[in-house]
């Protein structure tokens, strides 16, 4: 069976800090049904792994950004670990991941330490504590979602094409999937930037994803809203055939 690689750290946490990751894997065309049974079938060996904190098992749309229009061929975990430790041990001894590993065409895994946020996921804060000190220069990650009242459906999807026409033009942007437990109505959002200057001038520099945030928050579209922005730490294997956010070639 195939071993995944090992997460290759530009920058060690500190002692005990949670850690989140988000792994992105792509499957055959003859695996995708599998993949599909994941969804459900992983649920309770996810459940019962020890440290890992929160976990979400997401489907992807098409495209880059978000789009109501799904990706079969592309699934995502999004996790919170107690510390480094466990999750290394996951990624490196789990036969839950291995399996999904030996069944993919590529997979991508991705570090991140949290820098700022507010929001809640399913009720609950699912990321670490904010830390501070961490050294300049290291990627950033921003993670978006929301729970959609109906009220808003047809608002919201209706502006996404021009904010992901903007996204394509983005200066400092390195990748962005838009992923989901239920992508219509509970989208989430995941982008990797150069700096933070770069994310911020995307999202509020007078732009249509700023129109759309305030017009989001006046006419309360979301039931649940969530902004995460972190700092990438680690990284292995490849989305779409390169690294983003560290430019690793293959070992």
């Amino acid at each position: 069976m195939p071993v995944a690689p090992a997460l290759r750290w530009v920058h060690r946490p500190p002692p005990g800090a949670p850690i989140t990751t988000v792994t992105v894997l792509r499957f055959p065309p003859g695996q995708r049904l599998w993949a599909f049974q994941q969804m459900g079938r992983a649920r309770a060996p996810l459940a019962a792994i020890p440290g890992l904190s929160f976990w979400r098992l997401c489907g992807s749309g098409g495209g880059l950004g978000f789009s109501a229009r799904p990706d079969l061929s592309r699934y995502a975990l999004v996790a919170t670990w107690s510390s480094e430790h466990v999750l290394e041990d996951f990624f490196a001894r789990s036969p839950l991941f291995a399996d999904y590993f030996a069944h993919a065409s590529e997979a991508w895994t991705i570090a991140l330490l949290t820098v700022r946020g507010r929001g809640s996921w399913g009720g609950t804060c699912p990321f670490g504590p904010v830390l501070s000190d961490l050294p300049e220069g290291l990627p950033v990650v921003a993670i978006t979602r929301a729970r959609l009242r109906l009220r808003g459906f047809l608002n919201f999807w209706a502006r996404v094409p021009a904010i992901n026409r903007r996204l394509v033009r983005a200066s400092g942007l390195r990748a962005a999937l838009g992923i989901g437990e239920l992508p219509w109505i509970r989208p989430v959002t995941f982008s990797v930037w150069d700096d933070a200057a770069s994310l911020e001038q995307f999202a509020w520099a007078g732009s249509n994803h700023q129109a759309a945030a305030r017009a989001a928050l006046a006419r309360r579209w979301f039931a649940e809203d969530l902004f995460f922005r972190f700092a990438a730490v680690a990284a292995a294997g490849t989305l779409d055939g390169r690294e983003p956010a560290f430019g690793f070639t293959a070992s």
